[in-house]
Order: C-alpha cells, then sequence, then structure tokens
C-alpha cells in the first residue's frame, strides 16, 4: 500500500533514516488501513463506543474530549498530523476513553486493530513503529500540560498559540485557529472575558493579529518572552 501522510507513524523510511522523497511512500502495514475523511464537527469516534480502530492524522486537527457525568463537554488534548495515534490506549481495552471530533476537515488513515496486531507478530518493525507513537502522545501530552500548567494568564495563552503552530516557521506566520475563544478558555483553565482581553492586549502590542479563525504571529520575540513568562514582556502587553 503507498499513501501520502509521510508523517504516519507506519510510512516506510529509507535505510538512512529519512522518509522517502517520492510522492508515494510505502506503508508497512498493507492492508490493514483504509483512508477516511470528516468534516469540521463531525466525529471519529465516542467515549464509551466499541473500539475497533485506530486513526492516524494525514490532514486537520482532532480535538480530544472527556465527557463528564451532567453531560458537558471538556477538551483534553489535541492531535494533528504526526507520529502519534488517535485511540492508541484502545488496543487493551474495549472501549473508547474519549470522544475524537474533527476540529477542521480532517483526513485519516483508520487502521483496524486485529489487522495491525497481526502485523506487529509478522514484522517487528511495526511493534516499534507502535512504541515511537506511545512516545510522541506522551511528549505533546506534556507539552499541553506545560502550556495548562502556567501560573500566568497570559504566558498561558501565548504558550498555547506556539504549541497550536504548525512546524517551525519564523518571521510573519498566519495559520488557522480552529477553537473558539470559549473553547481556548475550557482548555487553559481561564475565563472566556480573560482569554478575550488578554489576545486583544497581545495585539495592541504587536505580537499578534486575530483575525476571525486565524493567528498571525508578528513579534515572535516578544511571544516567546511571554510564554516564557518575562515580567518584562508581560508589562509591555498589558500596557496596551
Amino acid at each position: 500500500m503507498s499513501c501520502g501522510n509521510g508523517v504516519c507513524p507506519f510510512s516506510e523510511f529509507r535505510a538512512e533514516g529519512g522518509p522517502l522523497s517520492d510522492p508515494e511512500i510505502d506503508c508497512i502495514i498493507d492492508g490493514a488501513a483504509q483512508t477516511d475523511a470528516f468534516e469540521p464537527g463531525e466525529t471519529l469516534f465516542l467515549q464509551g463506543q466499541s473500539s475497533t480502530s485506530l486513526y492516524s492524522l494525514t490532514a486537520g486537527m482532532v480535538k480530544i474530549c472527556s465527557h463528564s457525568a451532567d453531560g458537558r463537554e471538556h477538551i483534553v488534548g489535541l492531535s494533528s498530523p504526526g507520529k502519534m495515534l488517535l485511540g492508541l490506549q484502545s488496543l487493551n481495552e474495549n472501549r473508547y476513553a474519549y470522544t475524537a471530533i474533527a476540529a477542521t476537515a480532517v483526513r485519516a488513515c483508520k487502521i483496524n486493530h486485529h489487522a495491525l496486531l497481526a502485523r506487529v507478530h509478522d514484522n517487528p518493525e511495526v511493534a516499534l513503529r507502535l512504541i515511537a507513537a506511545i512516545n510522541a502522545q506522551l511528549a505533546h501530552s506534556r507539552a499541553l500540560m506545560e502550556v495548562v500548567g502556567h501560573s500566568n494568564a497570559m504566558a498561558k495563552i501565548a504558550s498555547f498559540i506556539l504549541l497550536m503552530m504548525p512546524g517551525s516557521e519564523h518571521g510573519t506566520c498566519g495559520f488557522s485557529m480552529p477553537f473558539s475563544r470559549s473553547e481556548i478558555a475550557g482548555i487553559l483553565g481561564l475565563s472566556e472575558e480573560t482569554v478575550c482581553r488578554l489576545m486583544a492586549n497581545m495585539k495592541r502590542s504587536g505580537a499578534i493579529d486575530a483575525p476571525r479563525g486565524k493567528i498571525e504571529i508578528h513579534d515572535w520575540n516578544q511571544l516567546h518572552a511571554i510564554a516564557e513568562g518575562d515580567r518584562s514582556a508581560h508589562r509591555i502587553a498589558e500596557l496596551h
């Protein structure tokens, strides 16, 4: 099987370790995966639903949610194309532990549990890729915990913007922000009013612009300084 998802945990690599440069990239779990697509707001799987598959994102972003007893939705994580697998814990469980909802238009490889485990027995390399996916998921969770763990609200917001930024671009960078101010507030444990006010301050200070559904970074140094808790950068933003 070939696919265009060069960052998938199961994409084939050259012997020297670099990804294939050809448009089509070999998949080491041939026959275990099929492509699927979701519109914004569509559900990949539901918390408590019987689990049969994992998902590797090719494009888009997914919000990972849990639901409280009173039915309220809480965003507890994010997933974008990379070495992570959605629903990974369900390999050892009968049901999904959380809900995955497309925050943007999403393309994904849907990987059948039983077929994947059969490939693990046939090819030890698949097991190594699964371990790499677990490590990537732990690293992402740790990064999000560090963002949420900031004691300063402005540092939380700046760190979240940097976490959401695709790649490592510099200069003026614009990217889609699929989350509303209310959702950002829920993720960071802040009030919506606080998020709106502090993002407006960062906008007036020249660090960012925030047109509807988008974030533009104009001053990388200031944004990084705010995220790192630099008091002078905080004062500059708060004065505007």
